[in-house]
């Protein structure tokens, strides 16, 4: 008897497969996929990811799937949705499937509700705790649009910022580490280049020049360095946020913008204690449809 456990993200989306035991069978990563169905558009590009890794997975037989999707909230119509399409594809109940927000499986692959508030850094951020009576308290999360401090798109888009500007002063970019490893990336140097990486590929693109910034800050780029640096304290304040209404609580600070540079962290320690963990939540859903085949045993 396998479960099956799904990490739905901005950027990719991560699965892994458990045994009867708890033990990893298989893991893998496919296209992202989020809960904002809020067109024709949208709803296709989510249900082609999701079709990709039902496909991947249908030959380990899940008997049970908990799913955690970002933009998506439990018990709405999206939710439903998505939880009917992945019973359908697999051949289960509506009772084998459940299908939550990404931040639910988050937590709890680090704390019991009430135990402590994570901090979360991937495209997006968001530092979110659950309280013993399920309610849920967060600060931040409200997408690229409006918020996101301190992610990848975030430092993306801040480091993006300041090369224009470099750019349209008519300094000499070849001086800057951060702006040799943003072009590389970019594919060109030239306005409409740029432009056309930023604006054809969307979040997913801004997001992916982080590492580039990582880079140069490691060649000892003092912009890039900056950059990470806010980026950590852009996070601690989204707990400290929080902390004013739960008052003091152990803080995680995990999310795979983490792994562009230990800067980020460092950040972040300059505002609030925390640690810094690296938990798999593919695996914490996996496990939470272990739990939920067993219970109904």
């Amino acid at each position: 008897m396998n479960v099956l456990g799904i990490d739905g993200g901005a950027s990719s989306s991560k699965w892994a497969v458990l045994d009867a035991a708890g033990t990893v069978v298989a893991q893998g990563r496919t296209a992202p996929i989020i809960g904002h169905l809020f067109n024709d558009e949208m709803r296709s590009q989510v249900f082609a990811a999701l079709d990709t890794l039902l496909l991947e997975t249908k030959p380990y037989a899940p008997a049970a799937v908990v799913a955690g999707i970002t933009g998506l909230d439990a018990g709405t119509p999206e939710a439903q949705q998505m939880a009917a399409y992945i019973g359908q594809a697999l051949g289960l109940s509506q009772q084998q499937v459940g299908v939550f927000n990404d931040m639910d499986l988050v937590y709890r692959a680090h704390f019991a509700p009430g135990e402590g508030m994570v901090v979360y850094a991937g495209t997006g951020s968001v530092a979110y705790s659950i309280a013993p009576n399920g309610t849920v308290y967060r600060a931040g999360g409200h997408g690229y649009l409006i918020g996101d401090e301190g992610a990848g798109f975030w430092i993306g888009k801040t480091a993006l910022r300041h090369l224009m500007r470099w750019h349209d002063a008519g300094l000499d970019t070849a001086l800057y580490p951060l702006a040799r490893h943003l072009y590389a990336v970019l594919g060109g140097r030239d306005w409409p280049r740029i432009r056309e990486y930023v604006y054809g590929g969307g979040r997913q693109a801004v997001a992916a020049l982080a590492p580039a910034v990582g880079r140069a800050a490691e060649e000892g780029d003092e912009t890039a360095t900056q950059v990470l640096l806010q980026a950590g304290r852009e996070l601690a304040d989204l707990a400290l946020t929080l902390q004013h209404r739960l008052g003091t609580l152990p803080v995680v600070l995990c999310g795979g913008a983490l792994q562009v540079s230990p800067l980020i962290e460092q950040g972040a320690r300059e505002l609030i204690e925390l640690s810094v963990q690296y938990a798999s939540s593919a695996e914490a859903a996996a496990r939470m449809a272990l739990q939920m085949l067993k219970s109904e045993g």
